[in-house]
């Protein structure tokens, strides 16, 4: 019978990897596939040959926690720019709705401005700007594009 002594101690230490966040050869996820990798074995050795690791890696995932704590840093940063991507489209679509509410208005002026006498023209005051009107609820934006 083959000793696989060295091959469980690479297993062992590639979860210890994995479970503290620091992986050398995989992407870091907690899972059978990348423990695989990182333990630089293919995946049915752990599948078929050595179930107890599997089984202990699992353990010792569900005592550990979800996610290492590079994953959990990734996953924070990812809401986060996701927050300021819909902060930013909102700002923008304000924004899209004074340029139109403004068009219109030069629009009407360079009409008035038309329509004058060519002659001397009277002294014209200045109107304000209306306030924008709030444009109706749009239902939430594809957050592909």
């Amino acid at each position: 019978m083959t000793d696989h002594g060295p091959e469980r101690q690479g297993i062992r230490e590639a979860m210890v990897r994995l479970l503290e966040g620091h992986p050398v050869r995989s992407d870091g996820k907690l899972t059978i596939k990348s423990l695989a990798e990182e333990a630089g074995v293919k995946r049915w050795i752990l599948t078929h040959r050595h179930q107890d690791l599997q089984a202990e890696f699992r353990d010792r995932i569900a005592a550990h926690g979800s996610d290492p704590e590079p994953v959990r840093a990734l996953k924070e940063r990812v809401e986060a720019l996701t927050e300021e991507n819909r902060r930013l489209r909102e700002q923008l679509r304000e924004t899209r709705s004074t340029i139109t509410m403004l068009e219109r208005h030069i629009a009407v002026e360079a009409l008035e401005s038309s329509r004058m006498p060519d002659g001397p023209t009277p002294a014209r005051t200045l109107r304000p700007v209306p306030e924008p009107v709030q444009p109706a609820e749009e239902p939430p934006s594809d957050p592909k594009g």
